[in-house]
């Protein structure tokens, strides 16, 4: 097995749909087991060896412990008996073991597309691409609003006397947003799904992930780093004027479209330009491919 096999067997998930791998495998080797027994027999020998020697004197002797060689005649009898032993070992498949052998299968069955165009791909196919992973952008300026104001209310000041009835008030408005803006975030995952942007040189991919799936349920791992995706492709937009929908499994995909302008002009006013708040997109335009996940790993 070249280096480069071993490199692509070896992969470090963090992101795997567990189920779909054994469903997957099933259907390949028509039902199969996660143990496997191996068995094995070792062969033993053992000698006994019996010597009947004369020095040939004490010069000889002298001679022999000098030169650490034996000259002694000697008469000897060998003899030997066997052992045979057999031994069974089990061996027990790991979730990342398993993918790592459906992959094998996609690739080795030349299933597994891997340079690719838009225009190339179809509804069904899998696929694996390789880019930066970004949060869905809606949710992650979400994200961040809502830690914006979770430390502005451990920095902020006591209030001076004669303001204290301002600030309640301001602190009031002030939970009424966190409010609505996290109402909004758990609309945008009440499906139990999160979507994932990933770039590619030859397209954008959105990945419709489960958060059950996670690796320790740590999002943060996986934003900003590089990593290769392996899914089955469920919608294909091959040009610019298509796009994917961001808000498509939520309830804000049923307003019109300039009340979600407004929605997001509200989050971009002068008062968050300070702060450094990622563009705010509902909309993925094409080229892009939208991708159930199976595995996200390094």
């Amino acid at each position: 097995m070249s280096d480069k096999n071993k490199s692509d067997r070896l992969i470090v998930p963090i992101y795997i749909n567990e189920k779909i791998v054994l469903d997957m495998l099933a259907i390949l080797d028509d039902g199969f087991s996660m143990v496997s027994q191996v068995s094995y027999s070792e062969h033993a020998e053992n000698k006994s060896e019996q010597n009947i020697g004369l020095n040939a004197g004490t010069s000889a002797s002298l001679l022999s412990r000098l030169l650490k060689i034996d000259i002694s005649a000697e008469a000897s009898h060998e003899g030997a008996s066997r052992s045979d032993n057999s031994l069974s070992k089990e061996k027990v498949h790991t979730n990342v073991s398993l993918l790592s052998k459906f992959r094998s299968y996609l690739v080795d069955d030349h299933v597994l597309k891997t340079d690719f165009s838009v225009a190339d791909v179809n509804i069904g196919d899998f696929i694996e691409v390789e880019g930066e992973l970004q949060k869905n952008p809606l949710i992650n300026c979400l994200d961040i609003f809502t830690d914006v104001f979770r430390l502005a209310d451990i920095f902020a000041e006591k209030p001076q006397l004669g303001e204290k009835t301002k600030a309640k008030n301001q602190k009031q408005q002030e939970n009424e947003t966190l409010k609505q803006i996290k109402a909004l975030t758990g609309d945008l995952k009440h499906s139990g799904t999160i979507d994932f942007i990933l770039t590619d040189s030859a397209c954008t991919a959105v990945l419709s992930a489960q958060e059950q799936y996670l690796a320790n349920d740590n999002v943060s791992e996986m934003i900003g780093g590089r990593f290769k995706v392996l899914g089955k492709v469920i919608a294909v937009c091959k040009d610019e004027e298509d796009s994917i929908d961001l808000l498509r499994k939520t309830t804000l995909s049923i307003l019109p479209e300039n009340t979600l302008d407004e929605l997001v002009s509200g989050f971009q006013g002068e008062e968050f330009k300070q702060f450094r708040f990622p563009e705010l997109i509902t909309k993925i335009a094409g080229p892009a491919v939208m991708v159930i996940p199976i595995a996200i790993y390094a």
